[in-house]
Protein backbone atom coordinates (compact mmCIF):
# COMPACT_ATOMS: atom_id res chain seq x y z
CA UNK A 1 0.00 0.00 0.00
CA UNK A 2 1.58 3.47 -1.21
CA UNK A 3 1.73 5.87 1.81
CA UNK A 4 -0.29 8.44 0.10
CA UNK A 5 -3.05 6.18 0.22
CA UNK A 6 -2.86 5.16 3.87
CA UNK A 7 -2.63 8.11 5.01
CA UNK A 8 -5.97 9.32 2.83
CA UNK A 9 -7.91 6.34 4.63
CA UNK A 10 -6.79 6.64 8.13
CA UNK A 11 -7.99 10.39 7.89
CA UNK A 12 -11.41 9.07 6.02
CA UNK A 13 -11.80 6.40 8.74
CA UNK A 14 -11.46 9.37 11.48
CA UNK A 15 -13.94 11.30 9.44
CA UNK A 16 -16.63 8.23 9.53
CA UNK A 17 -15.86 7.35 13.25
CA UNK A 18 -16.85 11.01 13.40
CA UNK A 19 -19.97 11.19 11.51
CA UNK A 20 -21.27 7.79 12.36
CA UNK A 21 -21.39 9.17 16.11
CA UNK A 22 -23.33 12.08 14.74
CA UNK A 23 -25.82 10.37 12.13
CA UNK A 24 -26.29 8.01 15.35
CA UNK A 25 -27.35 10.91 17.60
CA UNK A 26 -30.67 11.55 15.55
CA UNK A 27 -30.81 15.13 15.82
CA UNK A 28 -31.21 17.10 12.25
CA UNK A 29 -28.68 19.75 13.52
CA UNK A 30 -25.91 16.29 14.38
CA UNK A 31 -27.38 14.28 11.17
CA UNK A 32 -26.54 17.04 9.07
CA UNK A 33 -23.43 17.93 9.93
CA UNK A 34 -22.38 14.19 9.75
CA UNK A 35 -23.99 14.22 6.19
CA UNK A 36 -21.00 16.67 5.59
CA UNK A 37 -18.04 14.67 7.05
CA UNK A 38 -19.77 11.21 5.73
CA UNK A 39 -19.08 13.17 1.89
CA UNK A 40 -15.25 14.19 2.71
CA UNK A 41 -14.60 10.34 4.34
CA UNK A 42 -16.11 8.79 0.64
CA UNK A 43 -13.91 11.46 -1.37
CA UNK A 44 -10.97 10.97 0.97
CA UNK A 45 -11.07 7.35 0.11
CA UNK A 46 -11.92 7.19 -3.66
CA UNK A 47 -8.68 9.45 -4.26
CA UNK A 48 -6.62 7.69 -2.50
CA UNK A 49 -7.96 4.11 -4.28
CA UNK A 50 -7.28 6.03 -7.41
CA UNK A 51 -3.88 6.96 -6.57
CA UNK A 52 -3.24 3.11 -5.24
CA UNK A 53 -4.13 2.01 -8.54
CA UNK A 54 -1.80 4.55 -10.72
CA UNK A 55 -4.83 6.49 -12.12
CA UNK A 56 -3.16 9.78 -10.55
CA UNK A 57 -0.07 9.24 -13.31
CA UNK A 58 -2.20 8.91 -16.26
CA UNK A 59 -5.20 11.76 -15.37
CA UNK A 60 -5.17 15.10 -13.71
CA UNK A 61 -7.34 14.13 -11.08
CA UNK A 62 -7.82 17.65 -9.12
CA UNK A 63 -10.22 19.46 -11.34
CA UNK A 64 -12.42 16.37 -11.34
CA UNK A 65 -15.95 16.63 -9.61
CA UNK A 66 -17.45 13.97 -6.96
CA UNK A 67 -19.18 12.23 -9.62
CA UNK A 68 -16.42 11.47 -11.91
CA UNK A 69 -13.96 10.65 -9.66
CA UNK A 70 -16.72 8.10 -8.91
CA UNK A 71 -16.70 6.80 -12.35
CA UNK A 72 -12.86 7.03 -12.71
CA UNK A 73 -12.74 4.61 -9.59
CA UNK A 74 -15.50 2.11 -12.01
CA UNK A 75 -13.71 2.74 -15.41
CA UNK A 76 -10.74 0.24 -13.62
CA UNK A 77 -13.11 -2.13 -12.56
CA UNK A 78 -13.37 -1.64 -8.90
CA UNK A 79 -17.22 -2.65 -7.55
CA UNK A 80 -19.57 0.29 -6.58
CA UNK A 81 -22.21 -0.79 -5.13
CA UNK A 82 -25.13 2.10 -4.60
CA UNK A 83 -22.85 4.53 -6.54
CA UNK A 84 -26.38 6.31 -7.44
CA UNK A 85 -27.34 6.86 -3.69
CA UNK A 86 -23.83 7.76 -3.17
CA UNK A 87 -24.11 10.65 -6.11
CA UNK A 88 -27.38 11.46 -4.44
CA UNK A 89 -25.31 11.95 -1.19
CA UNK A 90 -22.83 14.47 -2.71
CA UNK A 91 -26.15 16.22 -3.89
CA UNK A 92 -27.42 16.66 -0.05
CA UNK A 93 -23.94 17.99 0.93
CA UNK A 94 -24.19 21.03 -1.72
CA UNK A 95 -27.90 21.54 -0.54
CA UNK A 96 -26.62 21.20 3.18
CA UNK A 97 -23.23 22.50 3.34
CA UNK A 98 -23.85 25.66 0.83
CA UNK A 99 -27.79 26.98 1.05
CA UNK A 100 -27.90 25.83 5.23
CA UNK A 101 -30.58 23.52 4.52
CA UNK A 102 -31.34 20.46 7.43
CA UNK A 103 -30.89 16.75 6.07
CA UNK A 104 -33.16 14.41 7.74
CA UNK A 105 -31.99 12.14 10.16
CA UNK A 106 -33.50 9.45 8.51
CA UNK A 107 -32.27 9.99 4.88
CA UNK A 108 -28.25 10.47 6.43
CA UNK A 109 -28.93 6.62 7.62
CA UNK A 110 -29.54 5.54 4.58
CA UNK A 111 -26.53 7.74 3.00
CA UNK A 112 -24.14 6.25 5.10
CA UNK A 113 -24.92 2.65 5.17
CA UNK A 114 -24.88 3.41 0.98
CA UNK A 115 -21.21 5.02 1.75
CA UNK A 116 -19.86 2.22 4.11
CA UNK A 117 -21.31 -0.67 0.89
CA UNK A 118 -19.70 1.42 -1.54
CA UNK A 119 -15.82 1.85 0.27
CA UNK A 120 -15.89 -1.91 1.95
CA UNK A 121 -16.22 -2.99 -1.47
CA UNK A 122 -13.72 -0.84 -3.50
CA UNK A 123 -11.18 -1.37 -0.06
CA UNK A 124 -11.90 -4.78 -1.02
CA UNK A 125 -10.87 -4.99 -4.08
CA UNK A 126 -8.21 -2.87 -4.25
CA UNK A 127 -6.16 -3.24 -1.27
CA UNK A 128 -7.55 -6.40 0.13
CA UNK A 129 -9.05 -5.46 3.47
CA UNK A 130 -11.64 -3.35 5.31
CA UNK A 131 -11.17 0.41 6.67
CA UNK A 132 -11.08 -1.55 10.16
CA UNK A 133 -8.38 -3.80 9.20
CA UNK A 134 -6.53 -0.49 8.18
CA UNK A 135 -3.77 0.65 10.71
CA UNK A 136 -1.45 3.04 11.00
CA UNK A 137 0.88 0.16 11.75
CA UNK A 138 0.86 -0.27 7.81
CA UNK A 139 3.88 1.83 7.76
CA UNK A 140 5.94 -0.54 9.81
CA UNK A 141 7.48 -2.84 7.77
CA UNK A 142 6.51 -6.78 9.23
CA UNK A 143 7.91 -7.79 12.49
CA UNK A 144 7.11 -8.23 16.52
CA UNK A 145 6.74 -5.16 17.16
CA UNK A 146 4.52 -4.36 14.19
CA UNK A 147 1.75 -6.97 15.54
CA UNK A 148 2.28 -5.73 19.36
CA UNK A 149 1.65 -2.43 17.94
CA UNK A 150 -2.08 -3.69 16.16
CA UNK A 151 -2.52 -5.77 19.32
CA UNK A 152 -2.45 -2.20 21.33
CA UNK A 153 -4.72 -0.33 18.69
CA UNK A 154 -7.38 -3.04 18.87
CA UNK A 155 -7.17 -2.73 22.85
CA UNK A 156 -7.36 0.72 22.86
CA UNK A 157 -10.50 0.50 20.90
CA UNK A 158 -12.08 -1.96 23.05
CA UNK A 159 -11.65 0.22 26.11
CA UNK A 160 -8.61 -1.55 27.42
CA UNK A 161 -6.38 1.11 28.42
CA UNK A 162 -4.03 -0.44 30.53
CA UNK A 163 -3.68 -3.19 28.02
CA UNK A 164 -3.24 -0.81 25.02
CA UNK A 165 -0.34 0.69 27.60
CA UNK A 166 1.47 -2.99 27.85
CA UNK A 167 1.82 -3.79 24.61
CA UNK A 168 3.16 -0.45 23.51
CA UNK A 169 5.86 -0.76 25.65
CA UNK A 170 6.35 -4.26 24.87
CA UNK A 171 6.66 -3.41 21.39
CA UNK A 172 8.92 -1.13 22.54
CA UNK A 173 11.14 -3.33 24.39
CA UNK A 174 11.19 -6.05 21.84
CA UNK A 175 12.89 -3.25 19.77
CA UNK A 176 15.20 -1.47 21.30
CA UNK A 177 15.15 -1.94 25.48
CA UNK A 178 15.84 -5.76 25.11
CA UNK A 179 19.18 -4.75 24.36
CA UNK A 180 19.78 -3.63 27.75
CA UNK A 181 18.56 -6.98 29.21
CA UNK A 182 21.73 -8.41 31.90
CA UNK A 183 19.39 -11.38 32.97
CA UNK A 184 22.23 -13.43 30.79
CA UNK A 185 24.60 -12.62 33.29
CA UNK A 186 23.32 -13.53 36.22
CA UNK A 187 26.19 -16.06 36.18
CA UNK A 188 29.04 -13.98 34.90
CA UNK A 189 31.53 -12.95 37.45
CA UNK A 190 32.43 -9.86 35.33
CA UNK A 191 32.03 -8.33 32.00
CA UNK A 192 35.16 -9.19 30.65
CA UNK A 193 34.10 -12.90 30.02
CA UNK A 194 35.65 -12.91 26.30
CA UNK A 195 33.83 -11.29 23.31
CA UNK A 196 31.56 -14.71 21.91
CA UNK A 197 30.75 -15.26 25.41
CA UNK A 198 29.85 -11.60 25.44
CA UNK A 199 27.76 -11.32 22.39
CA UNK A 200 26.11 -14.46 23.63
CA UNK A 201 24.87 -13.24 26.45
CA UNK A 202 23.57 -10.05 24.78
CA UNK A 203 22.47 -6.96 27.45
CA UNK A 204 26.03 -4.90 25.73
CA UNK A 205 23.97 -1.32 25.45
CA UNK A 206 23.59 -2.06 29.45
CA UNK A 207 26.32 -0.02 31.51
CA UNK A 208 29.16 -2.44 31.90
CA UNK A 209 29.45 -2.34 35.35
CA UNK A 210 26.00 -4.17 35.75
CA UNK A 211 27.09 -6.95 33.75
CA UNK A 212 28.39 -9.22 36.44
CA UNK A 213 26.96 -12.02 39.26
CA UNK A 214 27.79 -9.57 41.68
CA UNK A 215 26.40 -6.82 40.76
CA UNK A 216 22.98 -8.29 39.57
CA UNK A 217 22.72 -10.22 43.28
CA UNK A 218 23.04 -6.58 44.97
CA UNK A 219 20.78 -4.67 42.93
CA UNK A 220 18.16 -7.03 41.03
CA UNK A 221 15.12 -7.10 42.95
CA UNK A 222 12.40 -7.61 40.60
CA UNK A 223 12.36 -8.64 37.00
CA UNK A 224 11.95 -5.44 35.48
CA UNK A 225 15.22 -4.31 37.33
CA UNK A 226 17.25 -7.03 34.51
CA UNK A 227 16.74 -3.63 32.16
CA UNK A 228 19.74 -1.46 32.87
CA UNK A 229 19.13 1.52 30.39
CA UNK A 230 22.25 3.26 29.69
CA UNK A 231 21.04 6.79 29.27
CA UNK A 232 23.87 8.53 27.29
CA UNK A 233 23.65 5.29 24.82
CA UNK A 234 20.03 6.43 24.68
CA UNK A 235 20.63 9.60 23.74
CA UNK A 236 22.73 8.74 20.93
CA UNK A 237 20.89 6.46 19.41
CA UNK A 238 17.86 8.57 19.62
CA UNK A 239 19.90 11.47 17.71
CA UNK A 240 20.94 8.73 14.94
CA UNK A 241 17.68 7.64 14.18
CA UNK A 242 16.33 11.63 13.59
CA UNK A 243 13.60 10.84 17.12
CA UNK A 244 13.26 13.40 19.89
CA UNK A 245 15.05 12.06 23.37
CA UNK A 246 12.16 13.41 25.11
CA UNK A 247 9.47 11.29 23.15
CA UNK A 248 11.51 8.30 23.89
CA UNK A 249 11.55 8.93 27.86
CA UNK A 250 8.20 9.88 27.54
CA UNK A 251 6.67 6.45 26.21
CA UNK A 252 9.31 4.53 28.85
CA UNK A 253 7.52 6.66 31.78
CA UNK A 254 3.79 6.52 30.46
CA UNK A 255 3.71 3.17 29.84
CA UNK A 256 4.16 -0.31 32.21
CA UNK A 257 7.51 -1.51 32.73
CA UNK A 258 8.02 -4.53 31.06
CA UNK A 259 10.81 -7.86 30.66
CA UNK A 260 10.79 -11.17 28.62
CA UNK A 261 13.78 -13.43 29.70
CA UNK A 262 13.29 -15.14 26.06
CA UNK A 263 11.38 -14.76 23.23
CA UNK A 264 8.59 -17.46 23.78
CA UNK A 265 8.87 -16.67 28.02
CA UNK A 266 6.21 -15.28 29.80
CA UNK A 267 5.92 -11.24 29.92
CA UNK A 268 6.85 -9.94 33.23
CA UNK A 269 4.79 -6.50 33.88
CA UNK A 270 5.52 -3.70 36.60
CA UNK A 271 3.58 -0.08 37.49
CA UNK A 272 3.19 1.89 40.27
CA UNK A 273 -0.55 1.23 41.82
CA UNK A 274 -1.85 4.60 41.03
CA UNK A 275 -0.93 4.04 37.75
CA UNK A 276 -3.92 2.91 35.94
CA UNK A 277 -6.17 5.71 37.66
CA UNK A 278 -3.87 8.32 36.03
CA UNK A 279 -2.28 6.82 32.96
CA UNK A 280 -4.82 4.13 31.70
CA UNK A 281 -7.08 6.58 29.62
CA UNK A 282 -7.75 7.15 26.19
CA UNK A 283 -5.62 10.54 25.32
CA UNK A 284 -2.33 8.96 26.69
CA UNK A 285 -2.98 5.73 24.89
CA UNK A 286 -2.97 7.87 21.69
CA UNK A 287 -0.07 9.63 23.27
CA UNK A 288 1.96 6.36 23.19
CA UNK A 289 0.86 4.73 20.21
CA UNK A 290 1.76 7.39 17.85
CA UNK A 291 5.16 8.24 19.69
CA UNK A 292 5.55 4.65 19.18
CA UNK A 293 4.97 4.29 16.30
CA UNK A 294 6.93 7.50 14.93
CA UNK A 295 10.28 6.22 16.78
CA UNK A 296 10.22 2.37 15.24
CA UNK A 297 9.41 3.93 12.15
CA UNK A 298 12.72 5.97 12.13
CA UNK A 299 14.66 3.46 13.49
CA UNK A 300 13.18 1.12 10.94
CA UNK A 301 14.05 3.81 8.01
CA UNK A 302 17.49 4.20 9.83
CA UNK A 303 18.50 0.48 9.60
CA UNK A 304 16.91 -0.08 6.05
CA UNK A 305 19.74 3.09 4.92
CA UNK A 306 22.12 0.72 5.63
CA UNK A 307 24.20 -1.18 3.11
CA UNK A 308 26.81 -3.63 3.23
CA UNK A 309 29.07 -5.68 1.53
CA UNK A 310 27.26 -8.10 -0.61
CA UNK A 311 28.40 -12.00 0.18
CA UNK A 312 27.29 -13.64 -2.59
CA UNK A 313 30.33 -15.35 -3.76
CA UNK A 314 33.14 -16.49 -1.65
CA UNK A 315 36.72 -17.22 -2.13
CA UNK A 316 38.29 -20.60 -2.00
CA UNK A 317 39.45 -21.05 1.83
CA UNK A 318 42.78 -20.42 3.15
CA UNK A 319 45.17 -23.31 4.49
CA UNK A 320 46.12 -22.39 8.14
CA UNK A 321 49.20 -24.31 9.26
CA UNK A 322 49.58 -25.57 12.35
CA UNK A 323 52.68 -24.08 14.57
CA UNK A 324 52.68 -20.62 12.71
CA UNK A 325 52.45 -17.62 14.28
CA UNK A 326 49.42 -15.08 15.08
CA UNK A 327 50.72 -11.58 15.35
CA UNK A 328 49.56 -8.37 17.73
CA UNK A 329 50.32 -6.25 14.40
CA UNK A 330 50.87 -6.73 10.82
CA UNK A 331 54.17 -6.94 11.32
CA UNK A 332 56.42 -9.65 11.56
CA UNK A 333 58.36 -8.44 14.49
CA UNK A 334 55.87 -8.04 16.65
CA UNK A 335 54.57 -9.66 19.52
CA UNK A 336 53.45 -13.35 19.34
CA UNK A 337 49.69 -13.90 20.71
CA UNK A 338 48.86 -17.26 19.73
CA UNK A 339 50.30 -20.21 17.52
CA UNK A 340 48.13 -22.13 15.25
CA UNK A 341 47.19 -25.39 16.79
CA UNK A 342 44.34 -28.37 16.83
CA UNK A 343 41.47 -28.08 18.52
CA UNK A 344 40.69 -24.36 17.51
CA UNK A 345 38.42 -23.05 14.84
CA UNK A 346 40.07 -20.34 12.61
CA UNK A 347 38.12 -18.20 10.24
CA UNK A 348 40.33 -15.74 7.85
CA UNK A 349 38.38 -12.46 7.20
CA UNK A 350 40.59 -9.57 5.46
CA UNK A 351 44.02 -9.59 3.55
CA UNK A 352 46.02 -6.83 5.04
CA UNK A 353 49.03 -5.26 3.66
CA UNK A 354 52.09 -5.42 6.73
CA UNK A 355 54.22 -1.87 8.00
CA UNK A 356 57.01 -3.25 6.33
CA UNK A 357 57.27 -3.16 2.55
CA UNK A 358 56.70 -6.93 1.04
CA UNK A 359 55.26 -8.27 3.88
CA UNK A 360 51.27 -9.39 2.94
CA UNK A 361 49.06 -10.73 5.95
CA UNK A 362 45.65 -12.26 6.53
CA UNK A 363 43.76 -11.27 9.82
CA UNK A 364 42.82 -14.26 11.51
CA UNK A 365 40.43 -15.30 14.85
CA UNK A 366 39.60 -17.84 15.94
CA UNK A 367 38.28 -20.01 19.15
CA UNK A 368 37.39 -23.47 21.26
CA UNK A 369 34.47 -24.45 19.67
CA UNK A 370 31.10 -24.64 22.40
CA UNK A 371 30.99 -27.92 23.96
CA UNK A 372 28.79 -29.78 26.64
CA UNK A 373 31.09 -28.49 29.10
CA UNK A 374 32.10 -24.91 27.42
CA UNK A 375 28.70 -23.68 25.98
CA UNK A 376 29.70 -20.51 24.80
CA UNK A 377 32.84 -21.24 23.63
CA UNK A 378 36.39 -20.05 24.68
CA UNK A 379 40.01 -18.84 24.21
CA UNK A 380 39.04 -16.25 21.79
CA UNK A 381 42.07 -15.25 19.76
CA UNK A 382 42.73 -13.04 17.12
CA UNK A 383 46.06 -11.36 15.30
CA UNK A 384 47.95 -11.51 12.14
CA UNK A 385 49.22 -14.02 10.05
CA UNK A 386 52.00 -13.85 7.53
CA UNK A 387 50.62 -14.80 4.05
CA UNK A 388 54.25 -16.85 3.23
CA UNK A 389 52.29 -17.41 -0.59
CA UNK A 390 51.86 -21.22 0.20
CA UNK A 391 47.89 -21.37 0.82
CA UNK A 392 46.16 -20.50 -2.18
CA UNK A 393 44.13 -23.63 -2.35
CA UNK A 394 42.73 -25.40 0.34
CA UNK A 395 44.00 -29.33 -0.07
CA UNK A 396 41.09 -30.52 1.42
Amino acid sequence: MKSSTLHATLTAKALFDEAHSLVDSGNVYSCSAGLVLLQDAVELIVLGLLGEIGVDEAKNLEKKSFDELLGELKNTGTPMPKIGTVKALNKQRVITKHYGQLAQPDTVRNYFVASNMLVGAALRHVLGKSIDEILVTELLPECEAKTLLDMAIEKKDQGDYLGCLIDVRRAFYVEYEQEYAIHRWADAESSSDGLFAALARGGMKAPYYTRSKDWIEKNVKTPGDYVQVDLNTLRSDSLEWGVSTSLVENIMRLTPQVFRPEKDSEWRVEYDRHFPANEANEANCNYCLDGAISILGKKKEHEQARRWPRRERFDAPKTIYIGRCLYKLARADSEVVHEIQEGFVYNVSMYVSGFLEGEQFLHVSGNRPPNDENEYGSDFVRGYLLDEGDNEEDPG
